[in-house]
């Protein structure tokens, strides 16, 4: 049985330590903070250290302590051609080759070209084994805030079937490609439970300071933020994991 899940969005579902044991403390961390910034802009920075943030970092301990066996909710925005193997299969992390047949496949079937070799003369032109495609091999992205899915940042994501690696090898060969792979699938957001810590390869240094910019914010002591990290998992991202697929649009997902 998985552990519960945590919706950074969603304060109700945070373990009971976090939200009894850090509002007290968060009058000090807005004046920890105010005193860091004031730090940082001036000529003191270059000579000694910075102000204590004692409450901060009591924030983040009761965080990290509380969070240490909770699952964190995140969301992977793509467009799918199909949600129901998503539901059944998981989320598989970037094989290129796999991705570029999986578009050929797709394309012949649904009659954007009339042979395999049209497209392979087109991604014949781009160098696939540049380190812009190959990058993000290996690799499944989500962000942890609904609010970032609707910032422009995941609008490349929505407007382009197979993620950003064939975007951009799209873009490189043809505008033809481009408008093809446009065309494919539906804009969709997979929602999915994964471990706090361990699985994340940032969600050590980013994960407490992001729940206390989000008690900031809802104590009215920080403006609302779009700041949060890209949450990377170098793994596939099992069935069972998976709580949901839906389109981009449902109610569930307002930012």
């Amino acid at each position: 049985m998985l552990s519960p899940t945590v919706d950074l969005d969603r304060e109700l579902s945070w373990p009971a330590g976090i939200i009894t044991e850090i509002p007290p403390l968060l009058p000090s961390i807005f004046a920890e903070r105010e005193a860091t910034v004031a730090f940082d802009r001036s000529g003191d920075r270059l000579f000694g250290p910075g102000p204590p943030t004692s409450s901060t970092k009591a924030a983040y301990r009761i965080i990290n302590r509380e969070m240490a066996d909770r699952r964190l909710r995140v969301f992977h925005a793509t467009r799918l051609f199909d949600f129901d193997v998503v539901r059944r299969e998981g989320l598989r992390p970037l094989d290129l080759e796999y991705q570029i047949d999986a578009m050929q496949k797709l394309l012949l079937a649904t009659r954007q070209f009339a042979s395999v070799s049209e497209i392979e003369n087109l991604i014949a032109m781009v160098d696939v084994d540049d380190d812009f495609f190959r990058g993000r091999e290996g690799k499944v992205y989500a962000t942890p805030l609904r609010r970032l899915l609707h910032d422009g940042g995941c609008d490349v994501l929505f407007k382009h079937w197979g993620g950003e690696a064939i975007q951009r090898l799209a873009a490189m060969a043809s505008p033809e490609l481009v408008a093809a792979i446009q065309s494919l699938g539906t804009p969709a957001v997979v929602t999915v439970s994964i471990p706090a810590f361990g699985c994340c390869i940032f969600s050590d240094g980013r994960l407490a300071p992001t729940m206390v910019r989000l008690m900031l914010e809802r104590a009215g002591l920080a403006e609302k933020s779009w700041e949060a990290w890209d949450v990377l998992v170098k793994q596939a991202i099992p069935a069972e994991w998976i709580e949901s697929v839906l389109p981009k649009d449902d109610v569930t997902l307002a930012g």
